[in-house]
């Protein structure tokens, strides 16, 4: 008698709806479970990171080792960036975006590629198993980066300066010995 099949903690969104994040054609379709298909950073005033976190999901039986890559390092942390799965194991990735320059985030399209493949279990560190690149890849999917708008629609512009995180100390009164 087979083990009893274990709860799916969510649904797997799917591949992102935009045509430009589809596979190529040489590319194996994704088998774990995204909970989002797209990355949705909110709102920040210029100089305040803002951060995102997915969860993945791996259905198979077999542990897996995964890879995200992004189209900027400049712009966006990933943590992890590379890691094991075990078998019906979740995971949370946690992106950041640095959030430093208006221009940068919106002169390219930006997204996100997760890639996948089964791990030997006697494989004790992750990154060593992607050092022969990408192209023994079981699984691939690209989501799409979107940055929200300021909600109270004021509009950007590249030299927006950061918001103070606190007041300026006020200033010593003339004569004042200096601290």
């Amino acid at each position: 008698m087979a083990p009893p099949k274990q709860p799916v903690p969510f649904e797997d969104a799917g591949a992102s709806t935009d045509a430009t994040m589809a596979n190529k054609p040489d590319e194996p379709a994704f088998k774990l479970s995204l909970n989002a298909n797209k990355v949705e950073f909110p709102f920040a005033p210029i100089g305040r990171p803002t951060y995102v976190s997915l969860r993945l999901h791996n259905p198979t039986s077999n542990r897996i080792t995964f890879k995200v890559r992004c189209t900027s390092a400049d712009i966006f942390r990933v943590q992890p960036p590379v890691a094991f799965v075990n078998p019906n194991g979740l995971m949370t990735i946690t992106i950041w975006n640095a959030n430093t320059d208006q221009k940068q985030k919106m002169e390219k399209r930006h997204y996100f590629a997760f890639y996948h493949k089964t791990a030997f279990p006697s494989a004790r560190l992750a990154p060593p198993l992607w050092k022969n690149g990408l192209k023994d890849a079981e699984g691939v999917r690209r989501i799409p980066v979107s940055f929200l708008p300021d909600p109270s629609g004021a509009k950007p512009s590249a030299s927006q300066p950061a918001a103070p995180s606190a007041p300026a100390a006020p200033a010593p009164a003339p004569g004042a010995p200096a601290s």
